[in-house]
């Protein structure tokens, strides 16, 4: 009598192989540049600008400026600066056309500015102060920019907003000085800044004409 063996199953202790869709392909560089495009759009200011500044674009402007507040119903315009022997800082607030000028120094290149933030009064006679400042170095057009833009509307902020007199230029400085290297200023920066400042009310003959 013959018996029929059967051979051996054989158990395979390998865990099956499963194939699954491709994922998709994400290229991060193209991730990070349509994140700045949105960021761009999303920041930029919605205020007028126009750029008188030979190879600087309005576009290039926006970005530059993009997360401050805005002048109002004020028109920024950016304009050269030619100087004789170094670049330096330069704007204006044009309270009676409504109008922020912004100067960048032309030919560009990077050069040291000293701001000065802060005055103590001297005890005694007269009108005596020490004065503090920072030296603060400005390595690009878009740090300029920004400087002086936050420094003319602060200008802006204590006439216009707060009936006040604009000539508070330690402040203005101070609150540039604090703010121009961040991506977003408020006006809850300003008002911060403006703390313990004394500002005198703009003349009632201010007003009116205004």
């Amino acid at each position: 009598m013959s018996l029929l063996i059967a051979p051996p199953l054989r158990t395979d202790l390998r865990r099956p192989i499963l194939v699954l869709a491709e994922e998709p392909h994400f290229d991060p560089r193209a991730i990070r540049r349509a994140i700045r495009d949105f960021e761009k759009h999303a920041t930029s200011p919605r205020f007028p600008i126009r750029s008188e500044l030979a190879g600087y674009s309005v576009a290039e402007a926006k970005r530059a400026l993009a997360g401050l507040p805005a002048p109002g119903d004020y028109r920024v315009v950016i304009k050269r600066l030619r100087y004789r022997t170094r670049p330096h800082l330069a704007g204006l607030c044009e309270f009676d056309v409504g109008r922020i000028v912004l100067n960048v120094p032309v030919p560009f290149r990077p050069f040291d500015e000293l701001v000065h933030y802060r005055a103590k009064r001297r005890p005694g006679p007269g009108m005596r102060f020490t004065w503090f400042a920072e030296r603060v170095r400005f390595r690009t057009r878009r740090d300029v920019l920004r400087f002086v833009y936050l420094h003319e509307w602060l200008h802006w902020y204590l006439r216009e907003v707060m009936g006040r007199r604009s000539g508070a230029e330690t402040a203005c400085d101070r609150f540039a000085l604090r703010n121009f290297r961040r991506r977003r200023v408020s006006v809850d920066d300003a008002v911060e800044t403006l703390q313990g400042c004394r500002t005198q009310p703009l003349p009632e003959s201010y007003r009116l004409a205004a």
